[in-house]
């Protein structure tokens, strides 16, 4: 999950990928546990809250003045959670991120076995693991200033697409170059999905109660996450192959794209 949220953390694959040859993967997960340990916990006290209790506001807002009246309004944190878990939109982005969830999570787990499997070898399957977070890294901009000018529904559909071309070209890298467009594609898409996740729910549901519903939104997504690399680690158990999985999920994102386009603009919510 390192490169679910960190597209920089790819830098290390390559490191992890030597360590394991040479210490084994056993003495790696508690290198890897301890840093987490050293790293992460300090961080987390840095980690500051809502920005009115620094002095800043977001978006640009001008104190005193109420924040503009959209779908996504400031309400009442308690009527702004009930509301939204009672409107269909939340749910189906929650449910097209649980597809898109499924799909990144079986191409990132899966991908060096997969390479592997097709004669790849260790070292390049472990640089086009590494490509796939950097590559993201400007999705995660790109798309992230995008979605300020476009509607967010939309350009989460495009990355949809991307992603669905992605995955396809993936079951087909055994061609020369195709592994190209895959790491282009894919990862574009895996960068800026993630950019527009919490965009998209503070656009359509406010900031009021962002943290609780932005929680049930991964919850869902984790069970895409859990799903995605078992089945496509059953696929290849029972059929040989992952070809076939890739393709199925290249086209669950058609699934993902029409939920995004059936949402309602943040404005026509209120009747929802």
């Amino acid at each position: 999950m390192v490169q679910e949220e960190c597209g920089a953390g790819g830098i290390l694959v390559p490191l992890i990928v030597w360590l394991i040859d040479v210490y084994q993967w056993r003495t790696v997960l508690i290198v890897l546990g301890v840093g987490i340990w050293v790293l992460g916990i300090p961080l987390s006290f840095v980690i500051r809250h809502r920005p009115e209790h620094y002095g800043y506001l977001p978006d640009g807002e001008i104190p005193g003045q109420s924040s503009p009246s959209h779908g996504g309004r400031e309400v009442g944190e308690e009527g702004n959670f009930t509301e939204a878990l009672k409107n269909r939109n939340f749910w189906k982005i929650g449910a097209a991120e649980a597809i898109r969830m499924m799909i990144t999570m079986a191409v990132i787990t899966h991908v060096m076995p997969y390479l592997s499997s097709i004669g790849v070898s260790r070292g390049r399957a472990a640089l086009v693991t590494t490509s796939i977070p950097l590559v993201s890294i400007i999705g995660r901009f790109g798309f992230g200033w995008l979605g300020d000018v476009i509607e967010k529904r939309y350009v989460l559909a495009g990355l949809y697409c991307l992603l669905g071309i992605g995955t396809l070209a993936f079951s087909y890298v055994h061609v020369t170059y195709v592994i190209v467009p895959f790491i282009l594609f894919f990862s574009l898409a895996f960068g800026g999905t993630i950019s527009l996740r919490g965009a998209i729910v503070r656009e359509y549901f406010g900031r009021a109660s962002f943290g609780r519903l932005i929680g049930i939104i991964l919850g869902m997504t984790a069970v895409g996450g859990v799903t995605g690399p078992t089945v496509a680690g059953w696929t290849f158990d029972t059929w040989g192959g992952y070809q076939p999985v890739w393709r199925c999920f290249a086209g669950a994102t058609v699934i993902a794209i029409v939920l995004l386009f059936r949402l309602k603009a943040p404005h026509q919510m209120s009747q929802e």
